[in-house]
């Protein structure tokens, strides 16, 4: 198991899951289904740190909180990523967008658009990383 969690394939196809989350958020967002474009960027975020986590120390950790993940991969200290005050707003979006009683307001085009802009920074910095560390 631990082998296959390790193999520069098993890194891709995380992070290819992360690139289309992003894209679905993109396309949503032009839409104007901002709760679902801000839950897709939140997954984008969440898949590509779970795919440096795995690409660094061989796991995969079992949280949702980007600011955990974040954590995780904190000595990487060329890996930028977006601060821990941001990563946290994106991820209250992976409960609020899903359910209509989460939030008393509906979703923003503006909030949508921060969301995808928080979650494609994640995405390429994690990519620039890994492919710049030759997966």
């Amino acid at each position: 198991m631990w082998v296959a969690l390790l193999s520069s394939e098993h890194v891709k196809r995380w992070l290819r899951r992360a690139e289309e989350n992003l894209r679905a958020a993109e396309v949503a967002l032009k839409e104007n289904l901002y709760a679902f474009s801000c839950f897709h960027a939140q997954q984008a975020a969440e898949l590509a740190l779970k795919a440096f986590i795995i690409f660094r120390k061989g796991y995969q950790p079992f949280t949702h909180l980007l600011t955990e993940l974040a954590d995780e991969v904190s000595d990487a200290a060329s890996l930028r990523l977006p601060s821990a005050e941001e990563l946290r707003w994106l991820q209250e979006h992976y409960v609020q967008s899903r359910y209509p009683n989460a939030r008393l307001s509906e979703y923003t085009g503006e909030e949508a658009l921060k969301a995808v802009e928080v979650g494609r920074r994640v995405v390429d910095g994690v990519k620039r990383e890994i492919y710049g560390g030759g997966v």
